[in-house]
Order: structure tokens, then sequence, then C-alpha cells
């Protein structure tokens, strides 16, 4: 079994979380940790708190925003801690529905997978647009 924390500066986690419940329905074993949002300031608790309320016996996925930001590093400092916890920096929607998607039972496998995945990167559109467009002329 695997659970998700998803950790940001401001109200972006909550947002991201909202729209993977539009993909997969209401999931349970998600939480979103929303630092710096309504006086929620003292990042260490938050982080504490998060992984807290997981049950020992399951691995933990955490996704935050900025790698090296205040969030990201005070999951960093945790993972002595949890040895069940894996951090990645950097998420995006594409990424999080291939995470939820997979049966990969091997969540380090798994992350090692989605992460080498040219699905889940960022695409400049006007490029993929001028590219489509020159192999149409070479029809």
């Amino acid at each position: 079994m695997r659970h998700f924390i998803l950790a940001t500066h401001g109200h972006f986690a909550a947002g991201i979380r909202e729209s993977l419940e539009l993909v997969f329905g209401a999931q349970e074993g998600v939480q979103a940790v929303c630092a710096f949002v309504d006086g929620a300031n003292d990042v260490h608790a938050l982080v504490r708190d998060a992984l807290d309320r997981e049950p020992a016996d399951v691995d933990i996925v955490v996704c935050t925003d900025i790698f090296g930001g205040s969030v990201n590093n005070e999951f960093l400092n945790a993972l002595p801690a949890h040895p069940r916890v894996h951090l990645i920096a950097g998420m995006n929607l594409p990424m999080l529905i291939a995470l939820f998607l997979s049966p990969e039972p091997d969540t380090a496998a798994l992350i090692r997978t989605v992460l080498a995945s040219d699905d889940i990167r960022p695409r400049y559109c006007n490029d993929e647009l001028s590219a489509a467009a020159d192999e149409d002329e070479e029809f």
C-alpha cells in the first residue's frame, strides 16, 4: 500500500489534490500540506504532523513543489527517521497521474520509472507545433 503527501508553498498542494480527485475521485491516503497559508508558517511542525498522521506500515510518497525550497528541505531532513518515505521534488499533474496509475509494487522502482518518462516533462508547445508542421511538409 502507498500513501501520498503533496506538500507545497501556498495552496498548490490542495489545488493539485483537487485535480487528482477530478481524475480518480476522492482518494484516501492523500494529504495536502499547504505551507505559509493561514498562519501555517512552522514548516517543521507541518512536516512532523503530516508524517505522524501516516500509518507506519505503508510507503509514503512525498511530492513537493521546489527542490531546495523550505518544504522540500524539511522533508529531506526527516528522511533518515522515516525509511518508508520517498521524496520527489518538482511535482506536476502528469507525474502524479502516472504514480497513481502504476501497479508497480516497488515504490522506488516506480518513482525512477515515472521520473525517467518523457510523458511527465513540461513541453514548449510552440516547438511541438512547429515540429508537427515540419513533418506535414515532408509528405
